[in-house]
């Protein structure tokens, strides 16, 4: 495992997944997959737990935070606290790109005072963001469909040429 393989999530992809989004589970699925198989570090931070937990709380729907945390901890999720160098980046963000909230400044620094090569999220606004590499669901669902279309081109021209 490389310092340079760190993949940081933010909270809706994890909605995504837990509740089984028709749209975007599969790809966050297969995301995750392949950074787990490759040894890279996956990152998130306790404020992702608090707004993950929110709206179960709120539906006293204890399984599904039950469900997060051991998501968490199956799949070695580091869970990173808001430190004061990430508090110092995160305002020095928020001075930078007058749109940014507290919380999205606060979890783009904690990433980035972290080490981490890669924002996933699915906040399209983030996407101007150039201190670390936004990769948006949307992008990840848009390259698997091209994907799916590249192979099924491939076995196209594959069963063409007489090869199976």
């Amino acid at each position: 495992m490389t310092d340079s393989e760190k993949i940081f999530f933010d909270t809706a992809p994890f909605i995504y997944l837990l509740e089984g989004h028709p749209e975007y589970y599969d790809t966050i699925a297969a995301y995750i997959a392949d950074f787990v198989q490759n040894g890279s570090k996956l990152i998130t931070s306790v404020i992702t737990y608090t707004e993950f937990c929110v709206k179960p709380e709120e539906l006293q729907n204890q399984s599904l935070i039950e469900a997060f945390a051991n998501l968490l901890s199956d799949l070695s999720f580091h869970l990173l606290d808001v430190t004061l160098p990430s508090a110092k980046c995160a305002y020095k963000l928020r001075a930078k790109y007058k749109f940014l909230k507290g919380m999205d400044s606060l979890q783009l620094a904690v990433a980035i005072e972290s080490g981490c090569t890669q924002f996933l999220t699915n906040d399209k606004k983030l996407a101007v963001i150039t201190e670390i590499r936004i990769v948006l669901v949307n992008s990840l669902l848009d390259s698997s469909q091209n994907a799916n279309l590249n192979s099924s081109c491939e076995k196209a021209v594959l069963s063409n040429k007489g090869v199976n």
